[in-house]
């Protein structure tokens, strides 16, 4: 499952990402400073990752360039793991909105959004094995 992935992907997104972020606060009508600040964060996190990558097995996980098979297995856990976080927080949101009288609908769209690239996956990775 070794991943041809460069090292420069997740420092190309975090800045793209960062300044995405900047312009819709900027559109928004916040400050520059609270748009700067948006930007510095998250091309900083992924600054850190790119300096960290070959130093660190937790941030070359982060990068999507796990090092050997050990930490490839520890990162599907994990991802297995916060998908299914992630599935019941869902669930629950949505009920406890709909409990409480408010809109469910952003819950529905975005667990079904899940369920599709969930099951999505399976069938794509079931027909290339």
């Amino acid at each position: 499952m070794t991943t041809g992935m460069s090292r420069w992907v997740v420092p190309a997104v975090g800045f793209v990402l960062g300044l995405l972020m900047a312009a819709a606060l900027l559109g928004r009508q916040a400050s520059l400073a609270q748009a700067a600040i948006a930007f510095a964060i998250v091309a900083g996190y992924a600054l850190l990752l790119l300096v960290l990558q070959s130093r660190s097995d937790v941030a070359s996980v982060l990068s999507g360039l796990p090092g050997d098979e050990r930490w490839e297995s520890i990162n599907l856990r994990a991802l297995s793991l916060a998908a299914e976080i992630i599935a019941v927080v869902l669930v629950g949101a949505f009920l406890v909105t709909s409990f409480g009288g408010g809109d469910p609908t952003p819950y529905a769209w975005v667990g079904a959004v899940f369920a599709v690239a969930y099951l999505g996956g399976i069938l794509w990775y079931r027909s290339r094995s």
